[in-house]
């Protein structure tokens, strides 16, 4: 158990409603993939990178262990507490704190979730390309840590590549920046890639600075049928090729998926036969709506034509899906 001098200690230096203990721990749950309580001494939620930094001096000096939680929406149970245990929840460190539409950056703090990124971008005639299934809860900070993919890594990249600064704390309190707002950057050591990806096992991101592009002006996306496994990769490279840099994702689904997410209790009717072994999602973003999605039709129709396709179908996308 945490000692209750550490508590103490907690509890005066953020003052009253940052540290929580008992129900208010136990009520919570760890995740998606669980519905079991909350186990855990205590959950400390600081509300800037100064106050991350005593908690994590404190916690340094006691030899308490700290797991750090943002939204809870990993799949792998990185965020599992034992009741000994200290949560260091960011859920506090939630502002935008400046949008620089002419620079194309946003800097935020760790605690903001993906789709309030997205929606602040988009606000401003931008576009913050990350996105994956959990946008309505998962936060920017663990989204940096475990260094997510998502759905338009083909084009924009891993998260590391949207990042162009950030500010973390090490685990005796230390901060370190490396907030610098600018693409072309080569003075030195590459602070920020130390901590993208490394689940905060080196440090805890607090504030970081994302990277920002023009929103685009046309969406085209396909369900394609793949009837043979080494088509896939020919068949992304024929789209990569006929679609001249626009396209952003590509996605592919096992039959049996594709049957289990168009079955009912499921939502969703198949909008191609239930019988190819496999399926592919293609989504495009670009400039002109009636140029691209000409040529977007016509690079499926050469993709059937040589046999890389079994079937496709161009859904409309509803507006509010269109970025």
């Amino acid at each position: 158990m945490v000692n209750q001098a550490l508590l103490s200690s907690l509890t005066a230096s953020l003052g009253p409603g940052a540290v929580l203990t008992g129900d208010a721990v136990h009520n919570r749950g760890t995740g998606w993939m669980s519905r079991e309580a909350m186990q855990a001494a205590a959950i400390v939620r600081p509300r800037n990178t100064e106050e991350v930094s005593r908690v994590l001096h404190l916690c340094h000096e006691a030899a308490q262990s700290v797991v750090p939680h943002g939204g809870l929406t990993g799949l792998v149970e990185g965020a599992r507490t034992r009741e000994q245990d200290l949560v260091l929840s960011l859920e506090l460190l939630n502002e935008i704190e400046e949008v620089d539409a002419a620079g194309l950056t946003m800097t935020v703090q760790s605690g903001v979730v993906l789709q309030t990124i997205q929606q602040r971008a988009a606000a401003a005639g931008l576009l913050f390309p990350l996105d994956l299934g959990a946008r309505g809860s998962a936060q920017i900070g663990g989204l940096i840590s475990t260094n997510a993919g998502g759905n338009r890594v083909i084009r924009y990249g891993m998260t590391r590549n949207l990042v162009l600064g950030l500010e973390a704390v090490l685990p005796d309190g230390t901060i370190v920046s490396s907030l610098y707002p600018i693409i072309k950057n080569n003075s030195g050591y590459d602070l920020k890639q130390l901590f993208i990806g490394s689940e905060g096992t080196l440090g805890i991101v607090t504030r970081a600075i994302l990277r920002l592009f023009p929103q685009p002006r046309s969406h085209n996306a396909a369900l394609i049928a793949v009837r043979e496994f080494q088509h896939l990769p020919l068949l992304l490279r024929e789209l990569s090729a006929g679609l001249g840099g626009t396209l952003s994702a590509f996605e592919v689904m096992w039959n049996e998926f594709y049957r289990l997410v168009t079955t009912p209790p499921a939502k969703q009717s198949p909008m191609l036969p239930q019988t190819f072994p496999y399926y592919v999602i293609a989504d495009a973003l670009g400039s002109d709506q009636q140029l691209d999605q000409e040529r977007f039709e016509h690079v499926l129709t050469g993709a059937v034509e040589k046999g890389l396709a079994a079937d496709c179908v161009v859904p409309p996308i509803p507006p509010l899906l269109r970025f």
